[in-house]
């Protein structure tokens, strides 16, 4: 088992002797053997323990001897205490989730030094794991069960069932504790360790061998799986700043646009269902919304738009003085008549009446039904109307603020000014305002 767990180590990481490692060890056998596998390997390494308070005594001589065991072997030794139920209350998280969140921000506090941080998963806790997601549903990547390694994150033990580790343990003499809490099936995870995996082993002995094979299998196809996706992404998405465009000609060329779709939108918090009332949407008009916790998306004329939420759920500015003003992005200077306006085409520039500009302003996005008289142009318009000439997508929309003084538009920023509050034959003193912020 030494030379295979070398070589697997080897295998995962290059230049492995070179590397420095953080082992997550519980006191249990299967990190206190691969506390001893590092060892006897000459791997660089130290040892992190958590006490989550959470058997009493028992927690306390877990620590204890993961303590002595740091001190026999001679390398350095990292103890953190938890108040885990404390934890468990105040963030309403289920026991195990406590735990993990505790174990893994206090890791993440104190690897700066390590290239890995080391966690003793077996072949058992990934045929459990892969039970526990089949149960709760999932696609593809649920089915690959844990990973082997992530960029901070390396699980050596995966290839070795729990039967195989508790023989090395007896066969070389290495103490280790056993968790009580491990047998309860109150945790889920549990009652398929003692109720569901036996029962399938009466059906294949070598079960947990079978499982490693078929979850290697599945990892290897989800990679291929996720590559083609890749290609297809860089397909139909265009980022524009904060927002994701996806084209929808290029989405209806896919076999299957549902699963792409979902693949796309998964990572903005979307679910199954709600990506089928999207695709759904695609042969109706443009406007509809969906939401997810923290993005929309909006279909357009030729787009499905993804953008924050943030942006769209900016609310309404009150501007009392110039100084509200300027505190909110925009530059404001006062000339009289005599000083002749610089005029532009530069549509981040606004020129207006002095004293047709009555305070308080109003900073705010777009409202349907909302008209305005356009610079340059006769009577009044509806500013979807006005939008749509220039060519303005739905999302880009929530993006323009709208500059009032009373209940009249003075200004679509960045985009076109009203005829109502322009320079004009009577005009004494005149404002030029600059728009530089992010509303």
């Amino acid at each position: 088992m030494v030379e295979q767990f070398r070589q697997h180590i080897e295998q995962l990481v290059p230049l492995a002797q070179e590397k420095k490692y953080l082992l997550a060890v519980s006191g249990g056998a299967d990190s206190s053997v691969m506390a001893w596998l590092f060892r006897h390997c000459g791997f660089d390494f130290a040892i992190a323990h958590c006490n989550f308070h959470l058997r009493g005594e028992q927690s306390d001589k877990d620590m204890l001897l993961v303590r002595d065991m740091a001190e026999n072997y001679g390398v350095r030794y990292f103890e953190q205490e938890f108040d885990t139920l404390d934890y468990q209350k105040q963030h309403g998280l289920s026991l195990e989730m406590a735990a993990r969140e505790l174990r893994y921000q206090w890791f993440a506090k104190i690897s700066g030094d390590f290239d890995y941080v080391v966690t003793a998963h077996n072949a058992n806790d990934n045929a459990e794991t892969f039970l526990l997601n089949m149960t709760r549903g999932t696609g593809l990547k649920g089915l690959t069960a844990i990973p082997e390694k992530t960029t901070t994150l390396l699980r050596p033990l995966l290839h070795f069932s729990s039967a195989q580790i508790r023989r090395f343990a007896a066969e070389k003499g290495i103490a280790y504790r056993n968790d009580a809490s491990n047998d309860s099936e109150a945790f889920q995870r549990n009652k398929i360790r003692h109720s569901v995996l036996p029962k399938l082993e009466e059906l294949n002995p070598e079960l947990i061998s079978t499982f490693s094979r078929n979850i290697d299998l599945l990892k290897r196809q989800y990679r291929f799986y996720q590559q083609r996706m890749d290609e297809l992404k860089s397909t139909m998405l265009a980022e524009e700043g904060e927002v994701v465009r996806i084209s929808i000609d290029e989405l209806s060329k896919c076999e299957d646009p549902a699963l792409v779709l979902f693949e796309v939108l998964k990572d903005y918090g979307f679910n199954a269902p709600e990506v089928m009332q999207i695709l759904d949407s695609l042969e109706k008009s443009a406007g509809k919304r969906f939401y997810s916790s923290h993005y929309q998306v909006v279909k357009d004329r030729k787009s499905l738009l993804v953008s924050p939420l943030s942006i769209a759920q900016q609310g309404e500015k009150k501007i009392e003085t110039i100084e509200d003003l300027k505190a909110l992005g925009f530059t404001v200077e006062k000339f009289p008549i005599s000083v002749a306006p610089a005029f532009t085409s530069d549509s981040d520039v606004l020129y207006v009446d002095a004293k047709k500009l009555v305070f308080p302003l109003t900073l705010r996005h777009w409202h349907e039904g909302d008209r305005f008289c356009p610079f340059g142009m006769q009577g009044s318009k509806k500013l979807s109307d006005f939008f749509i000439d220039q060519k303005v997508n739905l999302l880009e929309k929530q993006h323009v603020p709208v500059l009032c003084s009373a209940d009249k538009i003075v200004w679509l920023v960045g985009l076109r000014g009203d005829n109502r509050f322009k320079i004009d034959h009577q005009t004494d003193n005149y404002y030029k305002i600059q728009y530089y912020g992010s509303f």
